[in-house]
């Protein structure tokens, strides 16, 4: 599969972007009629793939074999959408699933992007300037032929401060041995954190060229590692052999008070822990499915109590259960009292908040950007308000 790609029909080209979302755990969007939620891939076959859903879902929902369902992933950072056809409820990995054929297409829902290819390397970084000559350090987040798109390096800095649409950059980009782009550009949007950059018609003809050969020579390279990583990869989640296994906690920073982090990303906990390891101690579990306290019996949880923790952070990457519905089970099945507290990206805030408190939690707070200082001040006074 070309990664330029607009419009992505082979079947084996999809069945390669369907393996790279199983193995980093990524969830779907499906919708249905009037209902919509996110699912996760539990299977991929040649001819079908598997999402997690159980019964009394399937029957809210009224599916039905052959009906048609719409499908919306996102794949290096691209969107796309696609339409799949349902087979009925079945099992996966030992766990109920909705199996639905593999769809013909997947069509690009960003087409209004510059950028046609983003490697799995760490994309490199640049400086650009706006029209009053303020330089700024950014990372690439995508290429194209005509332009590429970059974010600030600053997460303080806000993109829409510095760039309007129709203004003109100059870009100074390093792209390894003696290849280095440096090019006019001209804002061709503002999309959230990232600005799209098209290279003007004063860019210098041959150096242009040789940044395109460029390219489609990383383009190329990326088509092999691709091909090499679908033969050697799995179609089926690898840590489940006919039934699910949870994986162990994992303590990052061991101090009280201490704090559970309940996500599946890895990256998160890390760095939450490097960052607020001064005060608090970090535990963090890569949640699945049921009971939690059962898995914290190291850490003194039992029948009666949760031992060591103090505060229960639910990230919303979770494997296979939603931010809402593991709250919901802390609070309802496992009669947790500890206070919990959804985590997340800071876009529709005030409704996740609303949300968060109906499930039983006692606050959502954003993580995306992350904000060290109020982060701390909040989890130390939630602390506080439910001590003994």
């Amino acid at each position: 599969m070309p990664p330029s790609e607009r419009v992505i029909e082979d079947s084996l080209a999809i069945r390669m972007v369907l393996q790279r979302l199983l193995v980093a755990n990524d969830k779907f969007t499906m919708a249905f009629r009037t209902e919509r939620s996110e699912f996760s891939l539990l299977a991929i076959e040649t001819e079908h793939f598997s999402l997690a859903m159980e019964r009394p879902e399937y029957d809210v929902w009224k599916l039905q074999p052959g009906e048609k369902v719409s499908l919306n992933l996102e794949d290096r950072g691209f969107k796309y959408e696609a339409v799949a056809t349902c087979m009925g409820l079945d099992q996966a990995e030992g766990m109920s699933a909705c199996r639905l054929e593999l769809p013909r297409s997947l069509r690009r829902a960003d087409s209004h992007r510059l950028v046609e290819f983003a490697p799995d390397l760490e994309l490199p970084r640049a400086t650009f300037s706006n029209i009053r000559n303020v330089l700024l350090d950014g990372q690439v987040t995508g290429f194209g032929r005509e332009g590429l798109e970059l974010s600030l390096l600053d997460p303080r800095q806000k993109i829409q401060d510095y760039f309007r649409m129709g203004e003109e950059s100059m870009l100074d980009l390093p792209l390894g041995g003696n290849l280095r782009l440096v090019a006019p550009t001209r804002v061709a949007y503002l999309d959230g954190r990232v600005v799209g950059l098209q290279f003007t018609e004063n860019t210098d003809k041959d150096l242009l060229g040789s940044y395109q050969t460029w390219l489609e020579g990383q383009e190329h390279l990326q088509a092999q590692r691709d091909r090499e990583s679908f033969e050697a990869g799995g179609s089926r989640r690898h840590q489940r052999r006919g039934s699910v296994e949870v994986p162990a906690a994992r303590m990052w920073v061991d101090r009280d008070p201490l704090i559970l982090v309940l996500t599946e990303n890895e990256d998160f906990a890390k760095r939450i822990a490097e960052s607020l390891g001064r005060k608090f101690g970090f535990l963090s579990l890569d949640y699945i499915k049921g009971s939690v306290r059962p898995l914290l019996k190291d850490w003194g949880a039992t029948k009666q109590g949760w031992g060591r923790v103090r505060l229960v952070l639910v990230h919303h990457r979770l494997r296979l259960a939603s931010p809402l519905e593991l709250t919901k089970l802390l609070v309802e099945q496992e009669q947790c009292t500890l206070p919990i507290v959804l985590v997340g990206t800071d876009e529709d805030l005030d409704l996740k908040r609303v949300r968060a408190l109906e499930a039983g939690a006692v606050d959502y707070l954003p993580v995306e950007p992350f904000k060290i200082l109020s982060l701390l001040k909040q989890l130390d006074a939630m602390i506080q308000l439910f001590a003994d």
